[in-house]
């Protein structure tokens, strides 16, 4: 498969990698040094069942059955992965996700970014 060179231009790597990232059907968190979440796509307001506005500014892991220290050492190691249960945000019972952590560099400010999958369809009650 050939591509176009024009493909490699940053900003049009910056504006597929945005595009993609808004349409994925994962979820996709960002959060920073104070463990606050500070964006998020579309898929994650989903499966957490919230809105991005009620989503930013809320503590990691306040929703979920992961405890501090987890959350801890993904900060401390910059990865983690695993399967954790949610509270949803709307109160729609919970929903058992897994998620994958890791440490980034936004706009050269280090932040954690959070990938998560729902492990089945449907909510659990």
């Amino acid at each position: 498969m050939t591509t176009t060179p024009g493909l490699a231009r940053p900003e049009i790597q910056a504006e597929l990698i945005s595009e993609a990232l808004d349409s994925a059907g994962v979820g996709f968190l960002v959060w920073d040094e104070h463990r606050r979440y500070i964006a998020a796509n579309a898929a994650a307001c989903e499966i957490l069942g919230t809105t991005l506005e009620k989503l930013l500014g809320q503590e990691v892991g306040g929703h979920t059955n992961a405890s501090r220290e987890s959350i801890d050492e993904a900060v401390a190691t910059g990865f983690a992965s695993g399967e954790s249960r949610v509270q949803r945000f709307d109160g729609q019972g919970t929903v058992d996700i897994f998620y994958v952590t890791f440490a980034t560099t936004t706009a050269g400010m280090p932040f954690m970014a959070t990938v998560i999958a729902p492990l089945a369809c449907g909510i659990s009650h």
